[in-house]
């Protein structure tokens, strides 16, 4: 007696215990018919099955085979211009003999799932679906086309077929660190709002991710991605002061260099940060550390309002006289990260005059000379003085008169320091390690209200033994000199010169005053690095505290000889603590959460800074040793530091928990995502935003 196979729908589809039954649902989830082809004829059974199944469709099929002990076997075979789909059914009455697959090749995939597996019923769920490249691609293809006549071409950057295209597609994918390697599908440099809402709506209607970037120094790289659409914010550099309130509206795509020089001329200034080439958007969202900090708070307390592109496209003005939803986001933009609420496509600051007089200086302590065969920067053992020693007088100069509740108790306060880091460089592990004796190279880099003269009494009067360190000058400025304010104070403070380096080995020296001197040309270049951060809370690190972050400056990890390669590792010291915070921290409107922390401590590793090393590619023995270093970074984002907590966006490590950056503002901020930003479907997201 010949098999009888029926075929119904699934709702008059019953399971009978004593009937095989096959159930499936085929989705055709391509813009194409899926027709079937010539090899189903094989198999009766096939026969059944629809001979077309429509674009974006589904079809419920119901098999039943009424012979007792019988089986149903189907292979069947469907096709379009994308590829081609084999479905394979096999059912006896012992489940674990039961299968279901697809096959699929050239642009289709199959999601095959098994939704029930007993003696007598098969139910599934078969998905034909087109490669997920080929309909992002496709996706692309749409978004650009939708771009012509709004969008110049010379505003997109993308591969190309020839040599020529390919070096400015690379060049155009380059953020500043170079560990992280990513590939947009398509770089947008928009020159307006307008612009970057239709770019941005744009792309989320063609479901793509997007990720936006004005300066390119995000450490972890989020400011780009591979696969995704780039909102590139340069060439947004306009800027412009209104003289009588003082507020400065700036484009996001602005660089400090060019930033502060503009500013200067016209006799103000905003609180920068330390690298010439870092862009204000960022950096202020993220906070905004810098030479100012400890006389006029961080850069994010100067922003009084902003120009936002919110996750449904609309535009939105941000200012502290608004409704509440821009004063919200206002709030959350100062110092609780910028891409998470939106695309600022302008900030409003408020700047400040400046003084009269302004020097940058160095102090520096157990300075590196070169050993006998001229082959290694040692610290010579003349002349030096304990880490531990310098370090606790730094932290007295930046905690003068610390807690005091009026501005008028201020006048021994070391005001005139208006802002200070100290880097220390980690060395390999001693064989006797003691805190109280174990020393490393280290300076202080400063800005000083005021002239020489006041500035060598403050020098001499808090920090002892001139003879164990070398005070320099690097810059001095005032109101009929500040004409060349970005290249000349703006210069990288703490990244070390591998140019430099070079020098001493050759037996050169570092002049005392530097006015003259170039910037080494691997400062301000982009190069790999890795950074991880915490801060300092304000009862100070205490002996235990100071033990322990010296203890991971002196590690095994660290490889003698690393200097003398490129390779860099140090700690920045920043700080925080002075008369700004001191006196304003109730007062303060801002997502910022350590505003009564003492100092920041950001780990560095640096490598391939020069262009020489660069060349060398992978013919570079440095490579033998970035691994230990990047360990070493790894061991100091666990250490335990007493006395210290939490960490710093701008000096982002993708290991450290959303909330450790965001402390006391995190539930806020992220209620404020939520409920403001627009952005249900959260497109404003990287690894470290709010959501």
């Amino acid at each position: 007696m010949e098999e009888t196979l029926a075929t119904q729908t699934m709702q008059d589809c019953q399971a009978d215990l004593n009937v095989l039954t096959v159930q499936t649902k085929i989705y055709n989830n391509t813009d194409q018919v899926l027709t079937k082809t010539k090899g189903s004829e094989k198999n009766k059974y096939n026969l059944d099955f629809p001979e077309k199944i429509d674009a974006n469709s589904e079809v419920n099929l119901c098999l039943r085979n009424e012979e007792k002990g019988k089986k149903i076997d189907i292979s069947v075979y469907y096709e379009n211009d994308y590829g081609t789909v084999e479905l394979i059914i096999h059912k006896t009455t012992n489940p674990f003999e039961s299968s279901v697959s697809a096959i699929t090749k050239n642009d289709l995939i199959d999601d095959v799932v098994l939704l029930k597996n007993t003696k007598f019923e098969l139910n599934t769920k078969v998905i034909i679906a087109e490669s997920l490249v080929t309909v992002t691609m496709r996706n692309v293809y749409h978004f650009l086309n939708e771009l012509k006549g709004h969008i110049d071409g010379d505003q997109i950057e993308m591969g190309g077929g020839n040599l020529f295209d390919m070096i400015n597609y690379a060049k155009a994918c380059q953020i500043f660190n170079t560990r992280l390697q990513l590939r947009p599908f398509a770089i947008i440099y928009c020159t307006s709002t307008e612009e970057v809402q239709r770019v941005y709506k744009g792309a989320i209607s063609n479901n793509l991710a997007i990720r936006v970037r004005s300066g390119g120094h995000d450490h972890e790289g989020e400011c780009s991605g591979t696969d995704t659409i780039l909102i590139d914010l340069s060439r947004m550099n306009t800027v412009e002061v209104d003289r009588e309130s003082g507020v400065a509206t700036i484009g996001p795509g602005n660089r400090f260099e060019r930033l502060t020089t503009l500013l200067a001329e016209q006799q103000v200034m905003i609180p920068h940060g330390t690298c010439a080439t870092v862009g204000i958007a960022g950096f202020t969202f993220g906070g905004g550390w810098g030479p100012w900090t400890r006389s006029k708070g961080m850069c994010c307390e100067r922003l009084v309002g902003a120009t936002i592109v919110l996750g449904d496209g609309s535009i939105k003005e941000l200012s502290d006289d608004a409704d509440l939803q821009a004063r919200e986001l206002l709030w959350a933009l100062k110092g609780g990260g910028g891409f998470s609420y939106g695309i600022v496509t302008a900030l409003k600051l408020q700047t400040f005059e400046l003084p009269r007089e302004l020097i940058r200086f160095e102090i520096e302590w157990n300075k590196y000379e070169t050993d006998s065969d001229a082959k290694r920067l040692k610290i010579v053992h003349k002349n030096t003085v304990p880490t531990i020693q310098f370090l606790k007088e730094w932290e007295d100069v930046i905690n003068a008169n610390r807690g005091l509740e009026s501005n008028a108790n201020y006048l021994n306060s070391n005001e005139k320091l208006i802002g200070t880091n100290l880097k220390i460089s980690a060395i390999p592990a001693a064989e006797n390690f003691d805190a109280n004796t174990v020393i490393h190279n280290c300076v202080m880099y400063g800005y000083w209200d005021g002239n020489e003269n006041d500035l060598s009494k403050f020098i001499e009067k808090n920090f002892k033994n001139p003879q164990t360190y070398d005070f320099r000058i690097t810059d001095i400025a005032g109101k009929k000199s500040y004409k060349a304010y970005g290249s000349n104070m703006m210069s990288n403070w703490d990244r070390e010169s591998f140019h430099t380096v070079k020098q001493l080995l050759k037996g050169g020296v570092q002049v005392k005053s530097s006015k003259s001197r170039p910037i080494s040309p691997d400062l301000e270049n982009p190069a790999p690095h890795k950074i991880t951060s915490c801060l300092v809370d304000a009862q100070g690190l205490g002996p235990k505290g100071h033990e322990a972050l010296l203890r991971s400056l002196t590690s095994p990890l660290i490889l003698d000889g690393n200097r003398e390669m490129g390779l860099f590792t140090y700690i920045t010291l920043g700080a925080i603590s002075g008369v700004f915070y001191q006196s304003k921290t109730e007062e303060l409107e801002s997502a910022f959460p350590y505003k009564d922390k003492q100092y920041t401590i950001q780990y560095q590793t640096w490598w391939n800074e020069s262009l020489e090393r660069k060349e060398e590619g992978q013919d570079n023995f440095v490579y033998d040793r970035i691994n230990r270093a990047l360990d070493w970074m790894q061991v100091c984002r666990d250490f335990n530091i007493p006395n210290t907590s939490g960490a710093f966006i701008s000096f982002k490590d993708s290991s450290i928990p959303t909330e450790t950056y965001f402390g006391s503002s995190y539930e806020r901020l992220k209620e404020i995502k939520k409920k403001y930003s627009k952005d249900n479907l959260n497109h404003f997201r990287t690894r470290k935003t709010i959501i």
